[in-house]
C-alpha cells in the first residue's frame, strides 16, 4: 500500500471521527458519543484506524476524577487506552510500521484515548497483533497483560522454580498473570471468588484458594511473590505474612505504611504500570506460541460504552471486555 501521511488522510476522510469522551469529572459523568478532531500524527507516531478497543479500570477511575487534579488532561476527554487495528498514517520518522499493518497498542494514559476511530501514537509503543488473534481479541491484551507482566518480572522478579501467590485472579490482569506465571515457570496459586474456580484453573494454576470461604494466610505459605490486583481491606498487609524473608510484595492498586514494609521483611512496590512495546512484544510471542490465550467476557459497541464502564466499575467482568468499533 502506498505510504501517506496524515494530512493526506485526514483531506480523504474528513477531518472529524467518532469518539467517546467525557467533559467532566465525577461518578454520575456519562461518557458521551459524538464527533471529535482526527488526531494529528507527529513525525515518530503512527494513526492508527481503531477496530476494537478494551475496556479497563482505569477508565472509570480516570472519569471519576482520580487525578483531575493532576494537570494530566485536557477536556473533553477521550477515554480507553487499548487499541487494536490498522495503520493508516505514519510520521515521516517511522521505518519500523507500514500502512496496512495489523497493530495492537497499549497507548499512554496521560494522552487521549482509544474509545475513537483514530488514534496517533509513538510508533515504538506500537506492535503487530497477535497472529493468532482477531482484533476483539488482540484488543483485550495490552494493558492489562503489560500490567501483569511488569508486576511479575518488573517488580516481582519471578523465576522458574519459584512460588506466587495471585490475589484477584479472575479479573483481566489476574487472567494474564497466572498465564505469564506459568509460562515463566513457575508454581502459582490464584485467588479469586469461588463461582470461577473452573476459569482459573483452567488458565494453569496449580492451586485455588477461595477468597470468600478461605483465608490465604492459612493455606500459603514461604511465598516468593504475592502479587495484589485486588483492591481493599488489608489485602497487601497479610500479603506480608506469606512471604518468604527477603521475598517481595508487589500491589498493583493499594499502597502502604513505609513503616509496615520495614517491620515486614520483605521487599514491597506499589507498581506503576507504564506503556512498553518490547513488553507488548514479549506478550504477542507467549500468545502465539500458545503460553497465553484471552477470555472475553464481553463486546460491546461504542454506542454502549457506558454500559462496558459500568460493569467493569461493578467488578462482574470475568477476563476482559472490549468495544467493538467495526459495529458503528
Amino acid at each position: 500500500m502506498t505510504d501517506v501521511n496524515n494530512q493526506q488522510y485526514v483531506n480523504a476522510t474528513g477531518n472529524s471521527m467518532t469518539a467517546a469522551f467525557i467533559e467532566g469529572y465525577g461518578e454520575q459523568q456519562l461518557v458521551q458519543l459524538g464527533q471529535r478532531p482526527v488526531p494529528s500524527v507527529a513525525a515518530d507516531q503512527v494513526l492508527i484506524e481503531v477496530q476494537a478497543a478494551g475496556v479497563n479500570p482505569v477508565d472509570f477511575h480516570i472519569r471519576n476524577g482520580m487525578i483531575a487534579d493532576s494537570g494530566t488532561h485536557t477536556l473533553p476527554l477521550i477515554l480507553g487506552w487499548d487499541a487494536a487495528g490498522k495503520v493508516v498514517a505514519r510520521g515521516n520518522a517511522v521505518s519500523q510500521h507500514n500502512i496496512g499493518d495489523e497493530v495492537f497498542v497499549f497507548a499512554p494514559i496521560d494522552r487521549q484515548g482509544s474509545y475513537a476511530q483514530f488514534i496517533a501514537v509513538d510508533a515504538s509503543l506500537v506492535v503487530k497483533k497477535p497472529r493468532s488473534l482477531t482484533m476483539l481479541e488482540s484488543a483485550a491484551v495490552p494493558l492489562a497483560a503489560v500490567t501483569a507482566w511488569q508486576g511479575l518480572v518488573d517488580d516481582g522478579r519471578l523465576a522458574a522454580g519459584q512460588k506466587v501467590l495471585i490475589v484477584g485472579a479472575s479479573g483481566g490482569v489476574g487472567g494474564f498473570a497466572v498465564q505469564i506465571a506459568k509460562a515463566l515457570g513457575a508454581h502459582v496459586t490464584a485467588s479469586a471468588s469461588g463461582k470461577n474456580a473452573a476459569y482459573v484453573k483452567s488458565l494453569g494454576a496449580d492451586e485455588f484458594i477461595d477468597y470468600q470461604r478461605q483465608d490465604f494466610t492459612e493455606e500459603v505459605a514461604d511465598m516468593d511473590l504475592v502479587l495484589v490486583i485486588s483492591s481493599g481491606g488489608d489485602l497487601v498487609k497479610r500479603a506480608f505474612a506469606v512471604v518468604k524473608a527477603g521475598g517481595r510484595v508487589v500491589s498493583t492498586l493499594d499502597d502502604v505504611a513505609p513503616e509496615c514494609v520495614a517491620r515486614s521483611g520483605v521487599n514491597f512496590s506499589r507498581m506503576w504500570v507504564r506503556p512498553d512495546g518490547e513488553d507488548l512484544a514479549h506478550i504477542a510471542q507467549l500468545i502465539d506460541d500458545g503460553d497465553v490465550r484471552v477470555h472475553l467476557d464481553r463486546v460491546f459497541p461504542l454506542a454502549d460504552i457506558n454500559a462496558a464502564i459500568q460493569r467493569s466499575e461493578a467488578q462482574l467482568a470475568v477476563g476482559k471486555m472490549v468495544i467493538d468499533l467495526a459495529q458503528d
